[in-house]
């Protein structure tokens, strides 16, 4: 059985949300020091772990140096390879977000929206030159552009704080990637109405053909597939128990129970409640009932149970959610399959 290689990105908010998304699933990864780029997840033997630049990762996979990745999905996009054999299996894994967005100096108060831009653009155009663009993201930023009818502008390569190069008159405006727009305006600089080229964050993607070329070893790919999953599926849903008594429901046994809470949609849950007999010492008979809920639905299910008599109502968080198939691997197998079919 062939190892897999799995890329991971070797620093900032991406690699501390990687490190703690593995740890959550039962995935620790054994990395010596920040000055070691290769490690192992001790639970998992044959896969190999590999820290690259985030910028790097795309290649890696389109090169098959990499099986799997983990990157913002801007970047993803961006770097690979059009028509490649690398795709997207979880798009978005629960951190690392942020938007790309078009950004004009404040100064520029005729512009406020993309119809602005536009026609700024052919007004520039008219004058004997185009509009400057700089970003990091010039095949983002072309197609999101085009696809608004914007087409007279240049891009202009940029790396480190573009936010300065309206300023030092490199470039008329800036496209780049923020969380808060704090930073955008320091330094003077407005995003445009509807001018969010891309809405990116962590995302797991695989390269369907060396999956292919190592079949052998897809239950690897699974492992760290269904876990992660799991893991995310989970984050929706909430555990609640509540203790309640038979008589206040003036309920006579338990069968009575099933009709009484299986016809309230209110406390179906995930799959619908469990209950068990509570030992106490208190009179009558009392019984612990369970239902894991989805977390909007928290207050109502409160309510409901209080309503009911409920008390002792306590929450939980719920590990991991398995459900019977997995969505994120079933992607993965079809792309492997049509892969296959169409050597």
């Amino acid at each position: 059985m062939d190892n897999i290689s799995f890329a991971i990105p070797v620093s900032g908010a991406l690699y501390d949300g990687s490190l703690s998304l593995l740890n959550k699933c039962g995935l620790d990864v054994s990395r010596p020091n920040d000055r070691v780029y290769t490690a192992n997840i001790p639970s998992l033997k044959g896969v190999d772990i590999m820290f690259q630049r985030q910028s790097d990762i795309p290649s890696r996979l389109d090169s098959k140096v990499a099986d799997l990745g983990i990157v913002g999905l801007d970047s993803f996009y961006e770097n690979k390879i059009d028509n490649g054999n690398t795709i997207a299996i979880i798009d978005d894994l629960g951190y690392g977000s942020s938007d790309m967005v078009l950004a004009v100096p404040e100064a520029w108060i005729d512009v406020q929206n993309l119809a602005d831009l536009a026609d700024l653009s052919f007004e520039m155009r008219e004058k004997g030159r185009d509009l400057r663009i700089a970003t990091k993201y010039p095949r983002l930023v072309t197609r999101f552009l085009n696809q608004n009818s914007i087409y007279y502008f240049d891009i202009v390569d940029a790396s480190g704080g573009i936010e300065v190069a309206p300023y030092i008159g490199y470039a008329d405006m800036i496209c780049d990637i923020t969380a808060t727009g704090n930073t955008l305006r320091q330094n003077r600089l407005k995003i445009i109405q509807n001018g969010t080229v891309f809405s990116s964050q962590a995302a797991l993607v695989a390269n369907i053909e060396t999956m292919h070329e190592k079949y052998s070893s897809i239950e690897l790919a699974k492992s760290i597939i269904e876990k992660i999953e799991a893991l995310l599926n989970s984050k929706k849903f909430i555990r609640l128990t509540v203790n309640l008594s038979l008589e206040e429901l003036n309920l006579s046994d338990t069968d009575e129970l099933k009709t009484t809470i299986g016809s309230n949609p209110v406390l179906h849950g995930l799959k619908g409640p469990s209950f068990s007999q509570v030992i106490t010492s208190e009179p009558g008979a009392w019984i612990s009932l369970e239902l894991i809920i989805h977390k909007e639905q928290l207050l109502n299910c409160v309510t409901e149970l209080r309503n009911m008599g409920g008390i002792s109502i306590t929450t939980s968080d719920v590990g991991m959610i398995f459900y019977k198939d997995s969505i994120g691997f079933s992607k993965l197998e079809t792309a492997i399959s049509i892969f296959g079919d169409q050597k």
